[in-house]
């Protein structure tokens, strides 16, 4: 079993993985489990459901007034029941699912959960940065900065779009954005705003919608003289923002847009 130290460390041989940034999926002894058929479909659910609600200590109510909001409290109960009973069996550990006292739990001595990396990752990092890391400690510090933008591999639960997954969903995505934009300022503030690109960029290559990134990279690209790469950005932040949420760019990103003009 790991100790505490090792809780939210991927690199522990944990029996179960359990991914959701980007995709869903689930290893068991570092072999992909395999889902078919409409059986597993609920078993899973729950799954996400009492991850997308924190994965600790989650009340019976909460899930099962999301899953089963029409069913009465036996009816509710008994499904609950049968459908916990089935994911223990999908995920081939009991223990990997506790059921106490009403409330549900991923056991983290069992399950390796990637937004909890993420999550404790992101907590080094704050803290480190807090502390005003300088020379070596800040190269410590943008490694793991590099690590977290490296985990965010997309939205959590990104094929699914339910209400009960919103919440978590953007405050990853705010930890994720907040993480790229300090390292890229890092490098901005360091002379090097071609190495502040490259991280925008990556930012841009998981979330297109961050308009932060075109902003920042509209403004390295000024600050090296290349106004004609700066305008291309531009034009790409107009045209993907139009065409997904059918909205113009902000008076900022406008106003970067004419100083590039003059």
């Amino acid at each position: 079993m790991p100790d505490s130290a090792h809780l939210a460390n991927e690199q522990w041989p944990w029996p179960i993985k359990i991914f959701t940034l980007g995709r869903f999926g689930i290893l068991k002894d570092d072999k992909l489990v395999q889902f078919s058929g409409r059986v597993q479909h609920k078993p899973l659910l729950l799954l996400k459901v009492l991850i997308a609600l924190g994965g600790r200590e989650v009340s019976e109510d909460r899930i099962e007034d999301i899953l089963w909001p029409e069913a009465d409290g036996d009816t509710a109960h008994s499904a609950f029941t049968t459908t916990l009973s089935r994911l223990r069996q999908v995920l081939g550990m009991d223990q990997a699912v506790k059921f106490r006292e009403g409330k549900v739990s991923l056991n983290n001595r069992y399950c390796c959960l990637d937004i909890w990396v993420f999550d404790r990752t992101i907590e080094k990092i704050d803290a480190l940065w807090k502390e005003g890391s300088t020379g070596s400690d800040m190269a410590d510090t943008v490694q793991l900065a590099e690590s977290a933008i490296k985990m965010y591999t997309g939205p959590f639960l990104a094929e699914e779009n339910e209400p009960w997954m919103i919440s978590l969903r953007e405050r990853l995505r705010n930890k994720f954005i907040r993480n790229v934009k300090r390292i890229g300022y890092y490098w901005e503030y360091a002379g090097r705003p071609d190495k502040a690109v490259e991280y925008y960029q990556k930012g841009l290559e998981v979330d297109d919608l961050a308009e932060e990134f075109y902003q920042r990279i509209m403004k390295c690209y000024q600050k090296m003289g290349k106004s004609s790469e700066a305008l291309s950005i531009y034009k790409r932040c107009y045209r993907i923002l139009s065409a997904v949420l059918g909205i113009e760019p902000s008076s900022e990103t406008e106003a970067i847009y004419h100083s590039l003009k003059h």
